[in-house]
């Protein structure tokens, strides 16, 4: 068997059929290699059963024994993720397994595929109660290179527990990249993504949070530049149960040369889920006429003391900042480019980690040089 064919990116309700927006069908190709993950840690962060001494006669988890760390009867592979159940035909890919004990700690995480790679990683994230843990993925490859690169990122957050995941794609122009991320909140957990989709030629992205303890948080940011007949699919899912949540979900992006995007955010207000608020946003920025742009705002609920509040402001460049632009001496295109550069920059300075923005940087300097 060479390829598996997928469904993905799933509406929970769904409500385009005309459109045919509700979902997303992609074939994969079955992944052959193994992508060997290059990890840094710092602070009381473990990786899979390896040790870190922090306190003396305790491993870094503050566990006596380190084989009793890594999973303590969390049942990641029935997780809900934001691509859909069907990732599982994928198999079990490369495993990687972190747990964040309490304190600050970071975990840099980075997947470089060579031409014709066809990978799938995991990565499961464990945050103890009171812990706080930011990691920074980057996937990269050469330019000019093609082939898979599959991810899957599930994240349990214990009480009081704070993550935040920062993922960065600058993949090479023929790749195929499927991001699925899903997460689990305990009560007053914090969970924080922040994403670059710039790479590839086809970006199949899914992010499931469910908001499951009371007082418990979801914060979302995607910015993405579309261009070369890229396609860009997109399925953000908040699910909140416990009372007094709160989800803010914002995408931010620019379509040109024949890019197609479609953008799908829902908030689900659960039976229970008294007292929740979620915001919903997205801003396109379309500079050219060849391009396809969808986007599905979607609020679902089961409960009366909700708040909730979508809303996706979609244009051309303005003709008269352009006309400015031009009168201080920039050129047309050189203004467009800063147009588009200022979507991702909005997200880059939320990032905190000068060597990734660095990264950035070098990478969108090389568009503009295309």
């Amino acid at each position: 068997m060479e390829n598996i064919d997928l469904i993905v990116n799933q509406l929970p309700a769904p409500t385009w059929n005309r459109l045919r927006m509700n979902e997303s069908r992609v074939a994969v190709a079955v992944p052959t290699d193994e992508c060997e993950p290059k990890v840094a840690l710092q602070g009381s962060v473990c990786l899979n059963k390896q040790q870190i001494p922090r306190i003396p006669g305790k491993n870094c988890c503050g566990c006596a024994q380190m084989a009793t760390c890594p999973v303590n009867g969390i049942d990641f592979a029935s997780m809900p993720t934001g691509m859909g159940t069907e990732m599982a035909q994928l198999g079990e890919g490369k495993r990687i397994h972190l747990v964040a004990d309490a304190g600050k700690s970071t975990a840099a995480v980075t997947l470089r595929y060579d031409d014709e790679q066809k990978c799938y990683n995991r990565l499961e994230i464990e945050a103890k109660p009171g812990s706080e843990l930011t990691v920074f993925m980057t996937y990269i490859s050469t330019a000019s290179a093609k082939g898979m690169a599959a991810v899957q990122t599930k994240i349990a957050a214990a009480k009081d527990a704070k993550v935040k995941l920062v993922q960065v794609q600058l993949l090479g122009r023929e790749f195929l990249h499927l991001n699925d991320v899903g997460a689990d909140l305990a009560a007053d957990a914090r969970f924080e993504v922040l994403q670059l989709q710039l790479g590839g030629a086809q970006i199949y992205n899914g992010v499931r949070t469910e908001l499951t303890g009371d007082g418990s948080s979801f914060d979302a940011a995607i910015a993405y530049y579309g261009r070369n007949a890229q396609r860009i699919d997109m399925n953000f899912i908040a699910n909140h149960y416990g009372k007094k949540t709160d989800c803010n979900m914002t995408a931010d992006g620019v379509l040109q040369q024949g890019a197609f995007k479609i953008y799908r955010g829902t908030i689900d207000f659960k039976n229970g889920s008294a007292g929740a608020t979620g915001d919903e946003k997205e801003t396109v920025l379309l500079l050219s006429d060849d391009v396809v742009n969808q986007s599905i705002p979607l609020i679902l609920c089961s409960e009366e003391d909700v708040q909730g509040n979508h809303g996706a402001s979609i244009g051309k460049l303005d003709e008269d900042l352009l006309f400015y632009m031009m009168s201080r001496g920039f050129s047309e295109s050189d203004a467009i480019d800063m147009m588009a550069k200022a979507k991702i920059e909005g997200i880059c300075r939320r990032i905190e980690d000068e060597e990734t923005v660095q990264l950035v940087e070098r990478y969108l300097e090389g568009v503009v040089k295309e």
